[in-house]
């Protein structure tokens, strides 16, 4: 299956969008280079993402803690958000890694997830 889109989930409470992407674009390129090793993308479909800018942030609001334990609700709400913002629909298939924010260099929490078409 081909990546299409990344969708960044994180708590709301950190800030807007806009402010937390910012904040974490000095780490993106370890973390993809993450998500390709653990083989949720491949190089090419990475750059083909970020050329087309299909890279999408959204805060969770309520319940957050919740969310770090519902897969489904997880690949639920990244499906959504990549569908708003793009304007196109990807595959069911939706997978992720979420980052314990007290294990990284980030300092938060982070569900980055993948989707494909």
């Amino acid at each position: 299956m081909k990546a299409i889109g990344l969708v960044f989930l994180y708590d709301r409470n950190l800030g807007p969008p806009e402010e937390i992407s910012k904040k974490f674009s000095e780490y993106f390129p370890g973390l993809s280079e993450n998500l390709v090793l653990e083989g949720l993308l491949s190089l090419p479909n990475l750059k083909e993402i970020i050329d087309s800018k299909r890279i999408y942030w959204a805060g969770i609001k309520e319940n957050y803690s919740g969310f770090l334990d519902d897969n489904d609700m997880i690949g639920k709400l990244a499906w959504k958000v990549f569908t708003d913002y793009s304007g196109n629909e990807p595959s069911e298939e939706v997978k992720s890694l979420i980052y314990n924010g007290e294990k990284t260099s980030w300092g938060f929490s982070l569900m980055a997830c993948v989707l494909y078409e």
